[in-house]
């Protein structure tokens, strides 16, 4: 395999691209109907609108029609370095290299920053520094809030699939795309914005020697949603155990567990009340969510009532609900300290304040703005998954998922003559497949990254040196806490084995399938991200210490081995 069908070109003007923080948004290839509907036509021109209303760029700097942002290489999802960079040149106090810092730590191999003669813009340098300010002190942005409502609606309106036709259903999946693309516009505002706050907390603490106490005060914010499934989760596995009943339906396996239980019996009512809610509210999260072809709660329950089945073995104890208390209460006691230590200096004081309410609202808006836009990619699952089934009815394709390899473009042409496309599409099936067992390149651009798919190394081949007792691993704080136990090193959340509560779960990067695990270890330690990851955010909101971007550390730790994990400088130190 030489290309990927839905491989994209490098942009001349922006031309580097990475996998840096884009293993969080796509950890697996993204399917060829996902990639070439709702990321080509909602995904990336959202987002190339998103950047151009933040002031980072004019539209007219673009040079790829229609416009792209992100990159595809080998069906895998690349952020826009070269564009990052732009960003970091233009915005007053910044720099290309803080922005790399911020992406890449120490990780080799990253290409020095070139300057490019249109790089130096004062008009876009003032529209950034007009956007700082109102990041810094608006208490609402409500065209994020509108979209989530919008994407409210798209579930709460949504049609009966089954009495739709074939074409019907397409366009619905279309028009969904079409929302897609107005949400992701706040989104990336939401996204650049929620920087600002955290860079200014822990810009002062370091000025004043504290900088493990920044993510400290930047924990259990609330109302972040991202993290509010777990919660609700941990709800219903309380249910669960307080129920012989249902406690019995789950010792006999989730497998069908709904289509077991009674529905008209009153022992239930609470059970299905909180389920139905859960998955009104969550049931669009998957694994690898940002593609519209993996099972959701909603298509596949039994991946939720997993989850729940894994909690119920904890101990009242472990509620996230105490742990949350617990991390709000330290969160209130170290910014009234830190204010106290800057009290006498009014322009730390100014920027720390402003810093920790930026950081609270953005923070929790940049989840309200994921959970808007995967919403609406899920209702465009939801309609190929009903063509995808009278597919299967009619022998065209085998399984469902598979009408995800068809492209957009060629989705029309289908609907006149489905069975022409059959062999296309087993036969695109076998190079997605294989496409999951492989290692993109970390960077690509300017003729980086450009050997042909075939000779890319296998996944999990790629590993630094074993660590050592005695060794210490830096990677970025993630959630305060220091804890030790042993490392538990977990690539796929469904294959996960008992843990114990002083385990520490060490994982390439975490999604929401990953939350449930979150409450049943001490600690996290993942290979990717930052203070705004997944990881980060969850783990803040359940009290949990974690350290991220610990570069290779499901390769370098040793399974079993006793280390300890400091969530506030991002440590991992091995103790035996």
């Amino acid at each position: 395999m030489e290309r990927w069908i839905t491989d994209t070109p490098n942009s001349a003007r922006f031309p580097y691209y990475t996998r840096a923080n884009a293993d969080e948004v796509g950890p697996d290839p993204f399917s060829v109907l996902g990639w070439s509907m709702v990321w080509m036509r909602g995904c990336n021109p959202g987002v190339a609108m998103g950047f151009v209303e933040f002031g980072v760029v004019d539209v007219s700097e673009y040079d790829l029609t229609p416009l792209q942002v992100f990159g595809n290489r080998g069906g895998y999802f690349y952020n826009p370095m070269s564009l990052s960079r732009l960003m970091g040149e233009r915005m007053p106090g910044a720099t290309a290299e803080a922005i790399d810092k911020a992406y890449f730590g120490d990780h080799p191999g990253v290409p020095p920053y070139e300057a490019h003669p249109g790089d130096v813009n004062e008009v876009q340098a003032a529209k950034l520094a007009e956007t700082m300010g109102w990041v810094m002190t608006t208490p609402s942005f409500p065209r994020m809030h509108d979209a989530s409502k919008m994407a409210m609606r798209a579930v709460a309106e949504r049609p009966d699939f089954t009495k739709l036709s074939n074409t019907e259903l397409v366009d619905y999946a279309r028009r969904m795309t079409a929302k897609v693309e107005e949400a992701w516009i706040p989104y990336t505002v939401v996204c650049l914005g929620a920087s600002l706050g955290p860079g200014a907390v822990q810009a002062v603490c370091e000025g004043i020697g504290r900088s493990q106490d920044a993510v400290k005060a930047l924990s259990a914010v609330g109302n972040v949603e991202s993290a509010e499934a777990s919660f609700s989760m941990w709800d219903i596995s309380r249910l669960v155990n307080a129920s012989p009943s249902l406690t019995k339906a789950f010792d006999a396996g989730v497998q069908g567990l709904l289509a077991r239980l009674d529905r008209t019996d009153a022992a239930n009512t609470a059970f299905f009340a909180a389920w139905d809610e859960l998955m009104r509210v969550h049931g669009h999260r998957a694994p690898n969510e940002w593609d519209c072809r993996p099972d959701s709660w909603t298509t596949r329950p039994e991946i939720a009532m997993g989850m729940i089945d894994r909690l119920r073995g904890q101990s009242d104890d472990r509620s996230p609900h105490v742990a949350k208390a617990a991390a709000a209460a330290e969160r209130e006691r170290v910014i009234a300290d830190l204010m106290k230590v800057v009290a006498a200096d009014a322009e730390a004081s100014g920027t720390l304040s402003a810093g920790l309410f930026s950081a609270s609202n953005w923070l929790q808006w940049r989840e309200q703005g994921k959970y808007a836009c995967i919403r609406l990619i899920h209702e465009v699952k939801l309609s190929m998954y009903e063509l995808g089934h009278r597919m299967v009815s009619a022998g065209v394709i085998a399984d469902h998922h598979h009408i995800f390899n068809l492209l957009d473009d060629e989705m029309d042409d289908f609907l006149v003559d489905p069975a022409r496309y059959s062999a296309v599409i087993a036969e695109r099936e076998v190079g997605f497949q294989e496409l999951h067992h492989l290692e993109p390149p970390y960077i690509v651009g300017n003729g980086r990254g450009d050997e042909p798919v075939h000779t890319w190394p296998r996944r999990n081949a790629i590993g630094g040196e074993v660590a050592k007792v005695g060794d210490v691993l830096q990677g970025g704080p993630g959630a305060p806490g220091v804890i030790t136990g042993r490392a538990r090193i977990v690539l796929d959340p469904m294959d996960a084995p008992d843990m114990d509560p002083t385990d520490i779960l060490v994982a390439p990067t975490t999604d929401p399938s990953w939350a449930p695990l979150f409450l049943s270890v001490g600690g996290v330690v993942v290979n990717v991200g930052a203070v705004g990851s997944h990881a980060a955010i969850v783990s803040r909101e359940l009290g949990v210490p974690c350290a991220v971007s610990v570069i290779q550390a499901t390769s370098r730790i040793p399974e079993g081995a006793l280390i300890t994990v400091d969530g506030s400088t991002g440590t991992v130190t091995i103790i035996g």
